[in-house]
């Protein structure tokens, strides 16, 4: 049976993250960290033992081959989408938002690009913004650029109160109450009514850590 050992942060990152995975405690996970090879790793080694691993507002550590390798081993369909995960990079980080996050809850919303749900692909809308259940569609944008800046500035939105830096694209910015979801487990019952939402999202994320490589 493996061992259940876990870092106590935020509720959505609870049983995904366990710290067998990086040493059998803290301390060994810290010695993980100061021989690891890539700073990416290092970052996200640091970030799990600080209990910030599910919170919104942040860097991401994965590459664009890392998200691009993520999306093909869930057959997406690169041949349509393969400048995704450099749009997410430079969006999210224009605004602070952890691209990872912001990446993996596309990976959700959109059925990894297959839109089997209510969103259709050319409504360019990746993050299910304004789709509410019963057929509802939701906002559509005029390109992909503009649909991952919605996405990524209605995550800011719930995440901080932190002023936008961009010019806002996203229309449900006024609706959501700021700053009252800064992790990944708080989006549970107010970005989606899913009780397991934000467990969908952080199960992915740690898919695309273990593509990576940073848990070995």
């Amino acid at each position: 049976m493996r061992r259940k050992q876990f870092l106590q942060f935020g509720a959505g990152a609870i049983a995904l993250f366990s710290l067998d995975r990086l040493g059998k405690n803290a301390a060994q996970a810290q010695d993980f960290a100061s021989f690891a090879q890539a700073s990416s790793r290092e970052k996200l080694c640091s970030r799990v033992l600080a209990g910030r691993i599910d919170r919104i507002m942040g860097d991401g550590t994965t590459s664009e081959v890392q998200l691009l390798r993520l999306l093909r081993l869930n057959k997406a369909p690169l041949n349509l989408y393969g400048d995704l995960p450099a749009i997410y990079r430079e969006e999210a980080t224009i605004e602070g938002v952890n691209y990872d996050i912001a990446f993996c809850q596309m990976c959700l919303e959109t059925g990894f690009l297959q839109f089997d749900g209510d969103v259709q692909p050319e409504q360019n809308n990746f993050g299910g913004i304004g789709a509410i259940g019963n057929g509802a569609r939701g906002d559509s944008f005029s390109d992909r650029r503009i649909g991952v800046r919605a996405q990524i500035q209605h995550l800011k939105a719930y995440a901080t109160t932190k002023p936008l830096v961009q010019p806002l694209v996203d229309p449900r910015f006024s609706l959501v109450k700021r700053g009252t979801a800064p992790l990944v487990g708080q989006l549970a019952g107010r970005w989606a009514e899913d009780v397991n939402y934000d467990k969908k999202i952080m199960a992915i994320l740690r898919r695309l850590y273990d593509l990576a490589g940073f848990f070995v």
